[in-house]
């Protein structure tokens, strides 16, 4: 009787494990396995997202970083965040589209901030949402616009980029929508890609170790 609760327990133990190690699941990996790097709650300005010269506007309130470009130009801004891209990592946002062109994009961006090579995990109002390359001046489609009833078209959305092993997992709303192979670390900047002439809502800006 000892031995067959002695195999239950390991055979739960290897369950769990197992579990935890799904990273094409967004439940698959638990908050137990990792490790916080950086948190933005948007409780106040420490991270200086406003500043007394910018091209857009930055407001925090109640919680909310409000991130509105009112210039006829894509807008990103973001901040460095010193963190190892050959261990398995996690950006996690939540995102709200408040106004401008509902066909236009926004989201998440990280990599070099000025004129290197970045990414962004971006969606619009309509319910579409793609993965773009840019490095300089040029941008590539990683993930072409694709249409998904996941998106939230007039609330917050989550957008998760998991990272684990040798692969990227993109999240939306705990679905995932995108898995390719990782390219290597394009720099340190997190933040967000805002349409022209249009504002965004951020309730806060994560990065973890996966454990």
């Amino acid at each position: 009787m000892k031995n067959l609760l002695l195999l239950f327990i390991v055979a739960l133990s290897f369950s769990v494990n197992a579990q935890t190690l799904q990273a094409d699941s967004y439940d698959g990996i638990t908050r137990s396995n990792k490790q916080r790097i950086f948190l933005d709650n948007f409780d106040d300005n420490r991270y200086f997202w406003i500043k007394d010269a910018s091209p857009s506007t930055h407001r925090i309130s109640d919680g909310f970083l409000y991130f509105s470009n009112e210039y006829d130009f894509i807008y990103t801004d973001g901040k460095p965040i010193s963190y190892d891209g050959n261990k398995n990592f996690e950006i996690e946002t939540r995102i709200k589209f408040v106004s401008g062109d509902v066909e236009a994009y926004n989201g998440l961006m990280w990599g070099q901030l000025v004129f290197g090579e970045k990414y962004f995990f971006e969606f619009s109002s309509l319910g579409y949402f793609r993965i773009v390359k840019e490095d300089g001046f040029d941008e590539v489609a990683i993930k072409d616009a694709t249409q998904t009833d996941v998106i939230n078209k007039t609330g917050d959305n989550d957008l998760v980029i998991r990272k684990f092993d040798n692969k990227y997992y993109f999240f939306i709303n705990k679905v995932l929508v995108h898995t390719m192979d990782y390219p290597g670390m394009p720099g340190q900047y997190l933040g967000f890609k805002v349409s022209p002439n249009s504002m965004i809502r951020i309730n806060f800006l994560r990065l973890w170790y996966i454990n």
